[in-house]
């Protein structure tokens, strides 16, 4: 293993939330490591946040206090009992667990894949089968212990519907990290372990009510920790990948090993201190020590020939064994009905919670990207839970595979429904679809959109994805729109401190090639309902269909608003014209592509509804009216089966519908908005339908 050399720094933060203030003495270690790259370590808050708990609210302190006695008189006995029940001691436990990932969409959003690695750390630790054992010093191998205790994800949540055990959810608490990120999402911790990843923790690694705590404040209950401390991997490494095991001790009632919390006021003591030679953690086979930041293998604080420097409760960061005594004292806790502990381990929970359950129970799959261009390849990974045996992909132009995670190249443009349907054992059934865009260069030589004349959004050419089905665009249920009575809409949740996700609108491709210096702009209208909010407005554009993307600024809070006093009504509507804003962007020569893309992303938190309207791309060279109406004229459904129909603001068009190679299959046919026509006729395959008014025409491609 590689160690390190340490400079320590001795300092104090103040920090304050509406109920609670924080004071943290910490240390924050700098480690410059062998193979030359430094790393701002920092440690837990277990301690410092018991003790807040402890004066913050008097109300809780008798609880506190009968739960710490009725925990070490129980945890004794226990231990007493060992010896006489040794069938029972030796049984391997499992704790269920829910990861919560607290995001704001940056790296904090962790991959399934490094959750995954923070639960086999985890499980290295608590098991003695971190490859790093074979580095225990000498006098501490006969007591390093395999806890047989192991932790593994629920499969089923408290609905009793399937789930991989990782939620993900966007919040702004996620770059504060105390305790109020359990508000947003907590799972009855009696029947699962509640693990909190986040951004930052306020200059902390982690921090863990101990149950005596946990017992008294229930809401409370579980682990939070920094993205960066999860796993070996990703935002994380080797060396912070230890903070999950050292907080899990917490959890199941281990101090630091220089000693903690035994009442009688709640005291907590800060590593490195010579005092605390005489507290101790109330764990026989634990030498006293004052407690390390650094990896001193050689350290000898409190008269030992050594000190146990890589016990997991310690803050050396070489740190991953627990001794023999831990094991008992935690295996005690999950007998315990204090904050119920031993509910966890109890064969109706292991049921209830699925994690021994191997049924699959849900079809799921990624995709690379939702928008491609016509023959780029999409790639799809299934991530069916849990363990299917085959896969059938209809890729929705009449493609299918077997593959489990295949590729596919679209040959037509169009948006497709892709569905997977996955089997094991021959006899379980599910399926799964998400919608890709295939865009096909030069459909559209400008893009302009209004609103006005739609029934309804789905009409608009504008792609709608959203993270929350409640937050979607959708056209103004007022009739306010810039000049005009519709326009595009987001009418977020009410409660002041609702962070209800991102929305994002797509445009298809369009074709930019030769225009010089097109502007792109559109109107927009919002209010914050107060004046510290964090609603955000962000335009992109890609040249690549969707691969790579652009930002061309961003508007956020007061800035976003386009009137100076906030407002706090939900049903707000600008009163005039004055109260939109523009926001404008000369498309430059490297960008003025026949791909041209854009996508509108907005973020919510605490804010009224957000209007937009009047979204133009090179519209100005186009001045008849009713050359602009045809370009918005639209085919449904595409893909189609039968029929399809054609929607549009116009009073009649010609229509011919060719084959690619320009073969008159339907000859010209005056029609009308709305009317549907029939294709029951026609092969499956890929179709040009050209309309023409008085002085224009426009052709799109049908598939069926």
């Amino acid at each position: 293993m590689e160690h390190a050399l340490y400079r320590i720094v001795y300092f104090t933060i103040f920090t304050k939330t509406p109920t609670v203030k924080y004071i943290f003495t910490l240390l924050i270690t700098i480690a410059f490591v062998s193979f030359g790259i430094s790393q701002d370590l920092k440690y837990c808050g277990a301690d410092e946040m018991s003790f807040d708990l402890y004066q913050s609210e008097p109300g809780l302190q008798t609880k506190m206090k009968l739960n710490r006695a009725e925990l070490n008189q129980f945890t004794q006995q226990y231990i007493a009992n060992i010896a006489k029940n040794r069938g029972a001691a030796d049984s391997l436990y499992t704790i269920p667990v829910v990861f919560h990932i607290i995001h704001t969409y940056g790296a904090e959003n962790i991959t399934d894949e490094q959750v995954i690695s923070g639960l086999k750390v985890l499980n290295w630790n608590f098991r003695k089968q971190n490859p790093d054992t074979a580095l225990i010093v000498a006098a501490f191998k006969p007591i390093a212990a395999d806890c047989e205790i192991q932790f593994k994800l629920a499969h089923i949540d408290p609905n009793g519907n399937c789930t991989n055990g990782i939620n993900r959810i966007a919040s702004l608490s996620s770059i504060v990290g105390d305790h109020r990120v359990k508000d947003i999402i907590h799972w009855d911790p009696t029947k699962y372990l509640n693990v909190y990843v986040v951004k930052q923790i306020s200059n902390l690694a982690g921090h863990c009510l101990m149950p005596d705590q946990a017992d008294a404040k229930p809401e409370w209950d579980g682990i939070v920790i920094a993205n960066d401390y999860v796993g070996d991997m990703g935002t994380s490494n080797k060396l912070r990948s230890v903070v999950m095991a050292h907080e899990s001790g917490h959890y199941l009632n281990l101090f630091h090993i220089w000693g903690g919390n035994n009442v009688p006021d709640y005291y907590y003591l800060p590593v490195g201190q010579t005092t605390n030679c005489s507290i101790g953690d109330s764990v026989s086979d634990t030498p006293p020590t004052k407690g390390w930041s650094s990896c001193n293998l050689s350290a000898a604080s409190c008269g030992n020939v050594v000190d146990n420097v890589q016990n997991a409760m310690d803050y050396s960061y070489c740190n991953f064994m627990f001794t023999q005594g831990q094991r008992n004292r935690m295996r005690a806790a999950l007998h315990s009905p204090i904050a119920g502990r031993s509910n966890l381990i109890s064969p109706q929970n292991l049921l209830a919670t699925g994690v021994n359950d191997s049924t699959l129970c849900k079809a799921k799959f990624e995709i690379n990207q939702r928008t491609v261009c016509v023959g780029d390849s999409v790639r799809f990974t299934d991530k069916s839970l849990w363990y299917p045996t085959s896969w059938t992909w209809d890729f929705g132009d009449g493609s299918y595979s077997s593959d489990q995670n295949p590729a596919h190249v679209y040959a037509a443009g169009g948006d497709y429904f892709v569905t997977l349907t996955v089997m094991r054992n021959a006899t379980t059934l599910q399926s799964d679809s998400i919608l890709i865009r295939v865009n096909d260069a030069g459909t559209y030589p400008f893009y302009v959109q209004r609103f006005d004349s739609l029934p309804n959004f789905g009409q608009s050419y504008l792609w709608n994805i959203s993270d929350n089905n409640n937050l979607t665009w959708k056209l103004s249920d007022n009739g306010q729109g810039y000049n005009s009575g519709l326009s595009a809409t987001i009418r977020p949740d009410d409660s002041t401190d609702a962070y209800s996700g991102r929305t994002i609108l797509y445009s298809p491709a369009i074709n930019l090639a030769g225009r010089v210096n097109p502007e792109f702009n559109f109107k927009y209208a919002f209010t914050p309902k107060i004046t510290n909010s964090y609603d955000q407005l962000e335009v992109f554009v890609s040249k690549t269909c969707g691969a790579t993307w652009q930002s061309l600024g961003k508007k956020i809070g007061g800035n976003l608003a386009s009137i100076a006093t906030p407002v706090d009504d939900k049903n707000w509507t600008p009163a005039d014209s004055t109260q939109w804003k523009t926001f404008s962007y000369i498309v430059p020569a490297n960008l003025a592509v026949p791909n041209f893309q854009f996508k509108i992303e907005y973020t919510n938190y605490r804010g009224n509804v957000l209007y937009i309207d009047n979204i133009n791309i090179n519209a100005a060279e186009y001045t008849n009216v009713e050359d602009l109406h045809l370009q918005e004229v639209i085919l449904y459904p595409n893909p189609a089966t039968n029929t399809f129909t054609v929607e549009g603001e116009f009073e009649q068009l010609s229509m011919i519908i060719t084959d690619l190679n320009g073969k008159v299959l339907r000859a010209s046919t005056p029609i009308q908005s709305g009317e549907q026509h029939d294709i029951n006729s026609l092969p499956q395959g890929v179709y040009i339908v050209s309309l023409q008014s008085n002085t224009t025409v426009v052709h799109k491609r049908l598939l069926k």
